[in-house]
């Protein structure tokens, strides 16, 4: 089974950030389908992250991020330093140009290209 063979980093970042032991962080491609438990919520508040993920993206629907999002703006809706806690990037298509059995999926690339990101972790 090729699901076997997937790595859902972006799942175990998020579980991460509920110890509070991170600034922040900045997730890609986030792939868990269900309801974050409402604990894991209630750590997660005041926790600045942000997801990028692309919807044309074949491993996991960028519904999973879509659901995600609205699960941390729901406990996260005040700014921080006129910022807002929970950002988010959805893009139309691969910016990569990836095709095939990884088309969409290439987000984290695409992230760690942006010098805003870079600017945004050095501000919390």
């Amino acid at each position: 089974n090729p699901m076997n063979k997937i790595s859902d980093g972006a799942t175990l970042g998020v579980e991460l950030m509920t110890t509070r032991y991170f600034a922040g962080g900045i997730f890609a491609a986030y792939g868990f389908t269900g309801k974050l438990p409402s604990l894991a919520l209630e750590r997660l508040k005041g926790q600045p992250m942000w997801i990028f993920h692309s919807a044309d993206d074949v491993i996991f629907p960028v519904a999973c991020s879509d659901k995600l999002v609205d699960e941390l703006r729901s406990v996260n809706k005040k700014e921080r330093g006129g910022r807002q806690m929970i950002r988010y990037t959805r893009f139309d298509k691969d910016q990569e140009g990836f095709t095939g059995s990884v088309k969409g999926h290439s987000t984290g690339i695409t992230a760690s290209k942006d010098q805003e990101v870079y600017k945004w972790l050095l501000s919390l």
